[in-house]
């Protein structure tokens, strides 16, 4: 796994090379401060995965993030750890977002192979991923609500349903005794409906939509714990790998 750290500060550019520098899995670290020199490493294909700063005195991190996160999972690695900003980069395209200090060397390179393997990754953030309706007649009044405004069918109201609680493609398949190929279907129709390009994102878009259907209902729970056992949030697995 080769990874690209990007941060303005070098003492932290360093920091992180010599952390992760042979651990388990990762094979080479390179670091710039320059957006135009990730950008070109990233579109050389010379990185399997990028660990992004938020903030930075060219650009910001997030204006940098979408054109990263067209071609290799992002990772935001940052100081800040409200809720505005993990929602934005999310929906931006982030593949994870980690706060500094939140996780050790070897979790964070756990955190990584989570993001590279497809799943969406969240630690030291104050997430509000309030998604999964209460199992109560509002509730059930606000996710067809949600799906007759996003045009989703029972089936993909089913898998979206599933994808908010965390679910990867597979284990999507085998709650709702469905062929994988019949799910993977399902979700891209689901993405197309709701404009979306990743899981997270239509995690986002699907919050937004239950809340404007049940606008009085009270915060539901966060989405189940994945990944590794320790540390990192993982929010299930983009259905472009599998």
């Amino acid at each position: 796994m080769r990874v690209l750290t990007v941060d303005d500060n070098e003492i932290i550019r360093i920091g992180l090379r010599a952390a992760l520098e042979g651990l388990d899995g990762v094979d080479r670290v390179l670091d710039t401060a320059d957006p135009d020199e990730a950008r070109r490493l990233v579109e050389d294909g010379a990185v399997d995965v990028v660990l992004l700063d938020v903030q930075m005195p060219q650009t910001s991190g997030l204006d940098l993030l979408p054109r990263l996160a067209a071609r290799v999972p992002v990772v935001m690695l940052t100081h800040r750890d409200d809720a505005e900003t993990l929602r934005m980069a999310m929906g931006a395209g982030a593949s994870g977002y980690l706060v500094h200090g939140a996780l050790g060397p070897a979790q964070m390179a756990d955190a990584i192979r989570v993001a590279v393997g497809g799943s969406a990754v969240v630690a030291g953030a104050a997430p509000r991923w309030d998604v999964r309706p209460h199992e109560d007649t509002d509730g059930r009044d606000a996710v067809s609500a949600a799906a007759a405004h996003a045009g989703l069918s029972e089936r993909e109201t089913s898998v979206m349903v599933a994808i908010a609680e965390g679910l990867g493609n597979a284990e999507i398949a085998g709650s709702l005794f469905l062929a994988p190929k019949t799910v993977k279907n399902n979700v891209n129709r689901i993405f197309a409906k709701l404009g979306v390009r990743t899981r997270p994102q239509a995690i986002l878009r699907w919050q937004d939509l239950l809340r404007a259907s049940a606008p009085t209902s009270p915060p539901c729970q966060a989405p189940p714990i994945r990944g590794p056992s320790r540390g990192p949030q993982a929010l299930g697995a983009d259905p472009r790998r599998g």
